[in-house]
């Protein structure tokens, strides 16, 4: 009671699972063991697959008390290394470096030191390739290969909760490490596991739970919870792998040490429980007590092991009694008896083949300084086209703790304004004020509950407050804010909807003694929160983010009602995943086009027709490159069509960033060349 207590509490989504007495554990059997773990500290197996002969793959094993093993599919100890020193959880991917060699981590158990290894196929020996340094004493590591960036990870843990996240690389033969992520899961760790291609990293804390976080760096801190003890744990867990398969089916493997059993739950979705077995005693092993570490391997191996190879550690190994060891048990008992989806086609040593592809990689080509507060700040950009020289261009982005903020092309500041906690900002061009087109900038700002309202001096490159009065809307709490210019009547208006409620009022701006008015002309409800949103003014619509529905299109003239179409949802047909946050537009003409909304919960971008009933086109997420890292979260973002230098020749995206973090900093905005983007989903690009 007091654990479902505190994950109330906590604030987390948890389906409890019912208890494990009440399912019946299968039994299977011990096929063969190895010979016992020199240190008697057994504790991470490992299989590594021979290039060309499945026959001669071996087991790889960690001792905690005196180093690493090698041992063949007999079980008998081939070497056994103990200079690098004991070895706690360890880790093997495929196609690192130049060699596409097959890489080997483990952590030195209570040192702050990862080792690295390959395996020579010829004489199937342990051959060193590298140490890495460490903020943290280990208990194990787990490697990761990103699908979206092909980058690997080391991902060590301590006994204390903590664990770093290490992006590696090859430099002339030498590994390269570069940390990418730190984080605190609370407990004690014994285990960790990742599944590349749905970007999942596990951990066991010990006597609590099992936690699933995102594997990418960008994912930060967010987590879910798989089970728990108390729920179909019995009181400790300890190690953890992944069956893959060439599709998102597939396990989760747990080891329930005090149970004396292995549980299973699905790879994909919620993790849902699928059932529990032990490994009893065979005709030539002893049956496994207290397991700690596990691997399991698809291949047919050997006529012992025709739908693959599981392994775990026996931390008792009672005949005859010795030095605890590894038992080896045929995948094809284990899938019969608990009527497994079997794959014998999935290979590691292929690299990324069964990568979920969920989305088109794109990259940033440059990114701002990131802004001074701290915390989640920055938030909505607009994009100035200078009218004279693209070259002198500007990026108007809010710092919702501080005001405005201004950038040159080159990520570098051009102005700021502290005037309060701006939320949204838009810009349109051709207001007459004294009888002289200018471009006019309006924000929210939730300090005053205001509307802002500023123009561009465009031979100072400064934004100048043109209100005529402090405009303060009816809505709840200011929020999101567009602009919208009338093809029918020329008239410029502002839409400005609320923080909580889903109100938006519409105002028509004008000019009043040399200075910019506004007046209300039109108030309706969306329904829950909306912030993010875009007028297209040849069509007369405006594109409203529902965040945790959908993308809604309405009539942006004043007197077009409260009659909507809804686009696209979050819902399980729809493309979308709360919150739905920017919403920006791509044109080609006055009718061709994108429509490009923020999937914040995804760290997705969708991108739909302008035209017609806006039909989805795809979705593509911006990954990690050498210019700037990957985005996730993101709040608001903007696109022009218009030539902005080499580096943009057919226009810019630019986003918000809500964890920037190579290097660590505060939020920023990166800015991806529209060329790319039409290039990974095959879409149209116009220059102008």
């Amino acid at each position: 009671m007091f654990v479902k207590l505190l994950f109330l509490v906590l604030g987390l989504l948890v389906v409890f699972p019912a208890a494990a007495q009440d399912a019946e554990v299968l039994d299977v059997f011990a096929v063969a063991e190895t010979d016992p773990s020199p240190g008697d500290g057994a504790t991470a197996p490992l299989i590594w697959l021979h290039p060309t002969d499945l026959v001669q793959s071996l087991v790889i094993g960690t001792d905690d008390n005196s180093g690493i093993g090698v041992y063949d599919l007999d079980g008998r100890l081939l070497s056994f290394e103990e200079q690098y020193g004991p070895m706690g959880g360890a880790d093997l991917r495929y196609g690192f470096g130049s060699q596409g060699a097959a890489l080997i981590a483990a952590g030195v158990s209570d040192e702050a030191r990862m080792v690295f290894f390959t395996i020579e196929p010829e004489t199937r020996a342990l051959v060193l390739v590298g140490e890495v340094a460490t903020n943290i004493r280990l208990a194990g590591v787990c490697l990761y290969h990103s699908p979206l960036t092909r980058v690997f990870y080391a991902v060590g843990f301590s006994e204390y909760g903590e664990v770093e996240q290490y992006a590696l690389s090859e430099d002339d033969g030498e590994l390269r490490p570069t940390l990418a992520r730190a984080i605190n899961v609370g407990g004690e760790l014994e285990g960790c596991a990742t599944d590349d291609a749905l970007r999942r990293l596990y951990f066991a804390e010990g006597e609590n739970l099992v936690w699933r976080y995102g594997a990418e760096p960008e994912d930060g801190i967010q987590r879910r919870i798989v089970d728990f003890v108390g729920g179909h744990i019995s009181e400790e867990i300890e190690g953890l792998t992944v069956y893959t398969t060439a599709d998102a089916a597939g396990y989760l493997i747990v080891t329930n040490e005090k149970a004396d059993s292995l549980l299973l739950y699905e790879r994909a979705g919620d993790n849902r429980f699928v059932g529990e077995f032990r490994v009893r005693a065979g005709e030539t092993a002893d049956a496994v007590s207290e397991p700690t570490g596990v691997t399991v391997s698809n291949l047919p191996l050997d006529a012992r092991f025709p739908q693959g190879l599981f392994v775990t550690s026996d931390d008792v190994n009672s005949s005859p009694n010795g030095n605890n060891n590894f038992k080896l048990v045929s995948w094809a008992d284990v899938a019969a008896g608990l009527s497994l989806t079997v794959d014998t086609t999935y290979d590691p040593r292929a690299g990324q083949s069964a990568a979920a592809q969920d989305a088109a990689a794109v990259t940033a080509r440059l990114e701002t300084i990131p802004v001074p507060t701290a915390t989640d700040a920055a938030d909505d950009p607009a994009i100035w086209v200078h009218p004279e020289d693209r070259a002198l261009s500007l990026i108007i982005g809010t710092d919702k703790r501080n005001g405005l903020v201004t950038y040159n092309l080159d990520g570098s500041v051009q102005q700021t304004i502290n005037i309060g906690r701006v939320n949204n900002v838009d810009v349109r061009d051709g207001f007459s004020l004294n009888g002289q087109p200018i471009s006019l900038v309006t924000a929210t700002n939730r300090s005053e509950g205001s509307l802002v309202i500023y123009a561009v001096d465009v031979a100072s490159r400064q934004l100048v407050d043109v209100a005529a009065r402090a405009i303060i809307p009816g809505v709840e709490e200011v929020y999101g804010v567009c602009m919208y210019t009338s093809a029918i009547s020329g008239n410029h208006y502002v839409f400005v909807n609320s923080a909580d409620t889903g109100e938006v009022e519409q105002y028509e701006l004008f000019e009043q003694d040399g200075r910019v008015d506004a007046r209300l002309v039109r108030s309706f409800v969306v329904g829950s929160q909306t912030e993010g949103c875009a007028a297209d003014d040849a069509q007369s619509v405006v594109y409203i983010g529902e965040e945790a529905a959908g993308l809604w299109k309405y009539g942006a003239e004043p007197d077009a009602g409260e009659e909507r179409i809804l686009v696209d949802s979050t819902g399980e047909d729809g493309h979308l995943t709360a919150d739905v946050e920017g919403v920006t537009i791509y044109p080609i003409d006055d009718e061709t086009g994108y429509i490009i909304v923020s999937s914040q919960g995804s760290s997705t971008f969708v991108v739909y027709q302008r035209q017609g009933d806006n039909a989805y086109i795809g979705t593509f997420r911006i990954v990690e490159s050498a210019a700037a890292d990957a985005v996730s979260g993101t709040d608001g973002l903007d696109v022009t069509a218009f030539a902005l230098g080499d580096l943009f020749p057919d226009g810019v995206l630019v986003v918000q960033d809500d964890l920037n973090i190579s290097p660590q900093a505060t939020q920023n905005f990166k800015f991806v060349s529209w060329r790319d983007i039409a290039d990974a989903l095959g879409l149209t690009v116009a220059p102008r």
